[in-house]
């Protein structure tokens, strides 16, 4: 498989504190997985190899909710399933996941973007397709062949890789630069999941693959 690096975009989700940092709200379910899979150096390598290669980087942060979550009705759907369940969560800087005036929501030094890379905001749910201008981002770039990285595996990634196949996007998601709470969500995402809507590729295949 050849990937022109022209026409080819890394889609990083949610590289943030909240979930990568200690203290973060959700690193403790994560934490074993990243260290076993080896993911944020599997994740600055293949970052440093796109740049090289002139491939377009857009980091996908989940974005900040005020202290409280004023942004979404206490009793509503927003409030509801894994929103609600984050919203109670403990990090060492306070109550609730992605905290606007916390080190949550901030993206982890080692991952730092850099210039030339594209900072997509507003992604408020789990799709990025769904409350960014993502997709708008990637056509203007003129992206045919989109790999996705970050966390978790199964949820924000695949959602969104999802949402990139039914938009017309060759869709590859790189599984060393991608991580979830458990390796059996890992394993059914990899091997059920994502070679229905794209390429499962490795850093190293991704990279060697562009041109």
């Amino acid at each position: 498989m050849s990937l022109p690096a022209g026409k080819t975009a890394i889609v990083l989700i949610e590289p943030q504190n909240d979930f990568l940092s200690k203290g973060g709200t959700m690193f403790q379910y994560i934490e074993e997985q990243l260290k076993q899979r080896n993911v944020i150096a599997n994740l600055r390598e293949l970052l440093k190899g796109a740049r090289q290669k002139k491939v377009k980087i857009f980091y996908c942060p989940f974005q900040a909710f005020k202290p409280g979550f004023p942004e979404l009705k206490k009793d509503g759907p927003g409030a509801s399933g894994l929103r609600g369940i984050e919203m109670e969560m403990k990090a060492d800087w306070g109550t609730g996941a992605w905290l606007e005036g916390t080190p949550g929501p901030e993206i982890i030094k080692e991952l730092t973007p850099q210039d030339g890379d594209v900072i997509v905001r507003g992604k408020l749910t789990l799709d990025a397709f769904h409350s960014t201008a993502i997709n708008y981002l990637l056509r203007a770039n003129e992206i045919e062949h989109v790999a996705f990285c970050g966390f978790h595996t199964n949820w924000c990634v695949e959602s969104s890789a999802r949402s990139a196949y039914d938009n017309g996007f060759r869709v590859i998601v790189v599984s060393d630069c991608t991580a979830t709470d458990t390796e059996r969500e890992q394993k059914y995402a990899e091997e059920v999941i994502f070679p229905k809507i794209g390429k499962v590729m490795t850093s190293t295949e991704f990279l060697n693959a562009v041109s």
